[in-house]
């Protein structure tokens, strides 16, 4: 059955706000929050099936092997893909340790890696693991104090070059970096360079097309896309598919046991071992229905405004250090001079308002914006301007000693 938003007020659609009276949500680049079809996805399967989908022994158990199929099929049809190029895992975290280590076999004494200094710590440890065990070197791309672009991803590409990596839209300062523009200067510069990009802040707002980019991997989070929390993506490229090994060996991964060896399992199963989270993998499916009904364009129009919205009220607050205004998505990151962004934050949430206080887990950013923490709050399709109205309102009332008043 098709999926449409059911009321014109779109936070109708999402019962936390019934239950969260008073409440403003502003931490969606965390994860967002779910519709209530997805909330029903989750419940039915537990519900009413409960099954483990490697059992496909009866008609009753084979219809959720078969709705997790589905939930692949829908995925790979969002992005443009292979099915069988969609690895589910639990969020970009796994989906990166997946990639780095499947990679391992490939990297040598002396290989470099590029990154940038905005990425999530998910896109950083990995790759610090993989030159600790292959004594590969960490390239950061760009200079200090400015933010990462592609010219400067590709500028750091070197005949040692073996892997670039990248956030293509940073989920604390909000900066665009072009994936075609990155892939095309990269190999064309190394045509053997692997491109991953982690595209965990940019599928929630708009779509990834992987036909239309020359990458090897990308991946995402399914729970900041209103999916359930614990899902994630990884997309392997069919060339990659049979040359990287997995990460989790066991059960349903495998084809044959032998007393000394196994094959593996069909793909994308080989990647998938263990019983998955069942009700995190069809949640996908409402969570992309929704989305496609919401509209994309719709999407990316309503944000627009909100951002501009949001620059032209930021303007009016004495003593704000608004440090990303220049972000094209609704990710906004600031301070009040001389009050630590812990305690502003808390001030907030005293407020009923719920922001992010640090750098969000993009802990190498403050070489961009010599900013040791600071609040981000971050806006979805739920949000309007009555909640940029909210936090405005509460900025603007603040005093000295009010961000105490709450632990005294």
């Amino acid at each position: 059955m098709k999926i449409r938003p059911l009321h014109q007020n779109v936070k109708h659609d999402f019962p936390w706000f019934k239950h969260n009276p008073g409440w403003t949500y502003l931490d969606s680049s965390a994860s967002a929050l779910k519709p209530q079809c997805v909330i029903d996805e989750i419940n039915d399967y537990y519900a009413k099936w409960s099954t483990n989908p490697h059992n496909t022994d009866s008609v009753f158990t084979y219809r959720i092997f078969a709705r997790i199929t589905q939930a692949r099929e829908k995925v790979a049809k969002l992005f443009n893909g292979d099915p069988k190029e969609f690895v589910f895992t639990s969020g970009a975290t796994e989906s990166l340790n997946l990639i780095a280590h499947g990679l391992q076999p490939f990297i040598k004494a002396g290989d470099e890696i590029v990154l940038t200094y905005g990425e999530h710590g998910s896109n950083l440890l990995p790759w610090f693991n993989l030159c600790d065990n292959t004594k590969a070197k960490i390239i950061y791309a760009g200079a200090k104090h400015t933010l990462p672009t592609a010219t400067a991803i590709i500028n750091a590409v070197t005949s040692k070059t073996k892997i670039v990596s990248f956030v293509n839209i940073s989920n604390l300062l909000g900066y665009e970096i072009d994936i075609k523009e990155v892939c095309r200067g990269v190999k064309k510069k190394n045509k053997n360079v692997i491109v991953i990009v982690d595209a965990t802040q940019s599928v929630p707002h708009a779509r990834l097309d992987v036909k239309n980019i020359n990458i090897d991997f990308f991946v995402c989070s399914g729970y900041k896309m209103g999916a359930a929390t614990g899902t994630g993506l990884a997309y392997i490229k069919s060339k990659w598919l049979n040359q990287i090994k997995p990460i989790r060996f066991g059960g349903s991964m495998n084809n044959q046991i032998h007393p000394t060896n196994f094959t593996y399992a069909a793909l994308p199963w080989k990647f998938e071992g263990g019983t998955p989270h069942t009700a995190g993998i069809l949640s996908w499916i409402p969570s992309i229905d929704y989305l496609n009904a919401y509209g994309w364009e719709r999407m990316h129009k309503h944000e627009l405004a909100l951002k501009q919205y949001i620059n032209q009220e930021f303007a009016k607050i004495k003593n704000l250090e608004y440090i990303n205004p220049d972000a094209i998505y609704p990710i906004v990151l600031f301070n009040i001079k001389g009050v630590s962004a812990q305690d502003l934050a808390g001030y907030l949430g005293h407020k009923k308002i719920i922001v992010r206080a640090g750098l969000a887990c993009a802990k190498l950013s403050h070489y961009i914006t010599d900013v040791d923490a600071a609040v981000r709050a971050s806006f979805y399709i739920y949000n309007d301007t009555k909640d940029v109205d909210r936090l405005v309102k509460a900025l603007k009332n603040f005093k000295p000693g009010d961000e105490l008043k709450h632990v005294l």
